[in-house]
């Protein structure tokens, strides 16, 4: 799935304090520099203060401003961060509730609405790979529908290539549901999206080779439901992206695995 390691958006809506946040003072600023700093180096304490920070933000800014909504979504993402970290189930659950709330409280014409909803959808995954609860990956897909309905499909590359990472995380959560329910219609779905954000992501993109490994997954996901004229293109797609995975990078052994258990389906199938 895509994570957010970018500047939020909203901190260009401060209109009052432009002074302060050139001094680093506005709160929504320090959590999103904290959490960029988290991101270079993992530092557990820049990931406390960040949602500090975070907390810090949506006690400052009223419903009404747009950073309000974003420190929300912030505090989803941070908390979302901190339960990949350390599977605190605390966490997770602090996640998807400032989530809803980012949601409920981004006022009319929130630029980033889209995104606060990709982060809920983005925590209820987490969720639903902890518990397999239905509702959670329903509601994932529900949402990450409705970032795509609000994303434009043209603009500038910037936006296409947000909306891309939508299209690949779709593919993601049917993929998710497909698999579970060993529903062939909801892994085909699975696979036209994976297909898509595959299609427009560059060679030399740093997501390329995480999206071979999407589609290669969903592909496996209809070989396992009794579709195995898919397993050429499957082992292609993981075969590919191991060769664009770095040496020592901390999926390659999963890969590899993964590559040895398609060998051993061929030998299933006789193929």
């Amino acid at each position: 799935m895509a994570k957010w390691f970018g500047r939020s958006k909203s901190r260009g809506n401060d209109k009052a304090g432009d002074a302060a946040e050139s001094e680093h003072l506005e709160p929504l600023g320090v959590s999103d520099d904290l959490r960029l700093a988290y991101g270079r180096t993992g530092d557990p304490k820049l990931l406390r203060g960040s949602i500090q920070a975070a907390e810090l933000a949506v006690e400052v800014y009223p419903v009404t401003d747009f950073r309000h909504a974003a420190a929300l979504s912030s505090l989803c993402m941070l908390h979302r961060l901190s339960w990949e970290r350390d599977h605190g189930t605390a966490d997770l659950v602090k996640a998807i509730d400032y989530g809803r709330q980012a949601v409920d409280k981004s006022p009319p014409g929130d630029p980033e609405l889209s995104r606060h909803m990709s982060s809920l959808a983005t925590a209820l995954q987490e969720a639903y790979d902890r518990t397999e609860d239905e509702e959670s990956i329903d509601e994932a897909i529900a949402l990450y529908r409705g970032c795509l309905d609000l994303m434009p499909t043209g603009g500038s590359a910037e936006r296409a290539e947000q909306r891309v990472g939508q299209v690949s995380n779709l593919a993601n959560s049917l993929l998710r549901k497909g698999r579970k329910s060993r529903d062939s219609d909801i892994l085909n779905e699975a696979v036209q999206h994976a297909r898509a954000a595959l299609r427009d992501t560059p060679d030399d993109h740093p997501m390329h080779a995480v999206r071979l490994v999407n589609l290669g997954g969903v592909l496996l996901g209809l070989v396992q439901t009794g579709r195995p004229e898919h397993i050429g293109e499957a082992e292609e797609m993981y075969a590919r992206g191991l060769r664009e995975f770095p040496a020592g990078h901390p999926v390659r052994p999963g890969m590899e695995q993964t590559l040895t258990m398609i060998k051993g389906l061929r030998s299933q199938f006789g193929i």
